[in-house]
């Protein structure tokens, strides 16, 4: 009797979940960062004026069938203002996410042998009623010039192969992987990281290559699916992202991949995200053996407030546990902060605070708050009297927070497709570094969140301009202030470095240690004459100015690269 109550239970509950699966909406592959893609969703997000319920572009990578869902939503707008480059930009979005438009399943005049580039867009395309398939050969070939005298061998290259493949099964499961092998002759700066952190910037296991170059892999795989309408599962190897701006204080994609599950509801005008993530503490470079590992939750709320407003709520926290995931983690819906404190406080947890204001069909004002701790008794002397002595700070070492605001302008003066952006950053000493040196905001020997750690102000200008479909022109100039370790100091900026080993207590400030200052500048032109077929030309300047004289440094540094089907990498610090 039980076992027959046990099985038209798993039966009904069965039935129900492929009733379910038959009803929902597809969850689709992502869109790489890096993408050009990003900057033309930008735009039409600003030009146009309205955020469309359900679309939240905070939340990164995008996924191509809601990029789709707002693009046509865009399409239909009377009052959208687009230029000829603008209509250009969507149609490229729509060839290159061709299994989720109509639009972008238009055929070749003349494929190659009949069976390649069927679509202009993808070099092998499968388009079947339940299956939809893409495989893309991904290929990177660069040879620059580093005039930095203590970068050793002044020709630098990079050599990159490999493919990537996406599919949609049925409307119901799409999958991705990407996979390329690289070597590298990276500029000196890069060189000096990597041998600081032994870590190289956006990847992970290396292996040396010649003389000075770095010989790795980079792949990443997921495999997606939606149990309901509202509800989407992803879980594989990835990046994420979460914010507006060029950097992210909260989560950004610098680092190398992580195993992870994301749990997405869309729902009305909110999105709710979790990912729980299995992250590798930092670690010595030593012959092969098992890297220790930590984990990661994190929530993040958005919600289109208006047309015009978006809003979201951010929490995380890294812990580290023998052999096993932490359960109480993985409930979706309270606050980490009470579970930490539950446990005994063991963990880092952090919570932060996002915004995005789109206004005049030309601006967008942006910005995050990151609270990793704050102690307002410890902070402010309440022992002053009147306004001058409530906000007189004692600069409590424990006041770790991070802030960022930034603007966008697009068609800036009237001239189409130039766009301004202007970005600051500040982040105080010791945030994301916690009483060991497992839980700190990290993976892999590289940050996750910002590249330069902590104890920074950073003024962060970029000068877009597309004259042309097929042109892009962008300028950047990133200006920063921190202070540096000396011997073994700790002033807060190495957030692999434990908190306990800190200076002092309370005086202190945004940039001490060692003061540095660091300029750098980017000129990036890229002409794409057929679809994700780019070539490049970068140069860049790059100037650290110490205290320690013996720490000054001055890059110039000329590249010219063809990209297939791979994006562009910025590696800014």
């Amino acid at each position: 009797m039980l076992k027959n109550i046990k099985g038209q239970l798993f039966l009904l509950l069965f039935s129900s979940l492929l009733f379910a699966l038959k009803n929902a909406n597809a969850q689709s592959s992502t869109i790489p960062q890096g993408s050009p893609s990003y900057h033309m969703l930008g735009r039409l997000e600003i030009t146009c004026g309205k955020l469309m319920e359900g679309y939240h572009s905070v939340n990164k990578p995008i996924d191509r069938l809601g990029a789709m869902e707002y693009v046509s939503y865009i399409d239909t707008v009377s009052n959208c203002e687009l230029s000829d480059v603008d209509l250009a930009n969507m149609d490229y979005l729509y060839r290159d996410n061709m299994e989720f438009s109509e639009k972008g399943m238009r055929e070749s005049r003349k494929p190659i042998l009949k069976i390649f580039y069927k679509q202009p867009a993808n070099f092998l395309s499968v388009n079947k009623s339940k299956f939809k398939a893409v495989l893309n050969p991904v290929a990177q070939i660069g040879v620059g010039f580093d005039a930095d005298n203590l970068s050793g061998n002044k020709v630098k290259q990079i050599n990159a192969k490999g493919f990537e493949i996406r599919g949609q099964v049925d409307k119901m499961l799409s999958f991705y992987t990407f996979f390329t092998s690289e070597q590298a002759f990276y500029p000196g700066f890069i060189n000096d990281e990597i041998r600081s952190t032994k870590g190289i910037p956006g990847a992970g296991y290396y292996k040396r290559f010649k003389d000075g170059g770095y010989d790795y892999f980079r792949a990443k795989g997921y495999i997606a699916f939606t149990p309901s309408k509202y509800i989407s599962f992803q879980f594989g190897h990835d990046k994420n992202f979460i914010g507006d701006g060029y950097r992210s204080l909260l989560l950004s994609d610098y680092g190398n991949d992580y195993l992870f599950l994301k749990v997405n509801t869309r729902v009305w005008k909110l999105n709710y995200t979790n990912i729980f993530a299995e992250l590798t503490s930092e670690y010595p470079r030593r012959q092969d053996t098992l890297l220790n590992k930590k984990y990661m939750a994190v929530h993040h709320l958005s919600i289109n407030a208006t047309k015009w407003l978006n809003l979201g709520v951010f929490e995380s926290v890294v812990f580290s546990r023998q052999n096993h995931f932490e359960l109480q983690y993985l409930n979706p819906i309270i606050f980490y902060r009470y579970v930490e404190q539950i446990l005994g406080s063991p963990d880092n947890a952090m919570i932060g605070f996002d915004f995005k204001a789109n206004f005049a069909k030309h601006f967008s004002i942006y910005g995050q708050l990151l609270l990793d701790e704050m102690n307002i008794s410890q902070e402010f002397d309440f022992k002053g009297k009147g306004v001058k002595g409530f906000f007189k700070p004692n600069r409590w070492w424990g006041t770790k927070v991070g802030t960022q605001l930034g603007m966008k302008y697009i068609n800036m003066f009237g001239i189409d497709n130039l766009d301004f952006q202007i970005e600051g950053n500040i982040v105080r000493p010791y945030t994301y570094s916690h009483n060991d040196e497992i839980t700190t905001w990290t993976h892999y020997n590289q940050p996750l969140a910002h590249p330069l750690g902590a104890n920074f102000t950073e003024i962060v200008s970029i000068i877009r301009y597309q004259p042309s479909p097929k042109w892009f022109i962008m300028a950047k100039h990133i200006r920063a202030r921190y202070g540096e370790d000396v011997d073994s100091s700790n002033w807060g900026k190495n957030i692999f470095t434990s908190y306990r080993d800190k200076e002092k207590n309370f005086d202190n400030y945004v940039g001490q240690g060692v003061r540095t200052k660091l300029n750098l500048t980017d000129l990036i032109v890229t002409f794409m004459p057929w679809h994700n077929i780019f070539f490049d030309f970068n140069y860049r300047f790059r100037r650290v100015n110490s205290e320690i004289d013996t720490r000054d440094r001055n890059t110039h540094f000329v590249n010219l690269a063809m990209r297939w089907n791979i994006p562009y990498r910025h590696i800014d610090f």
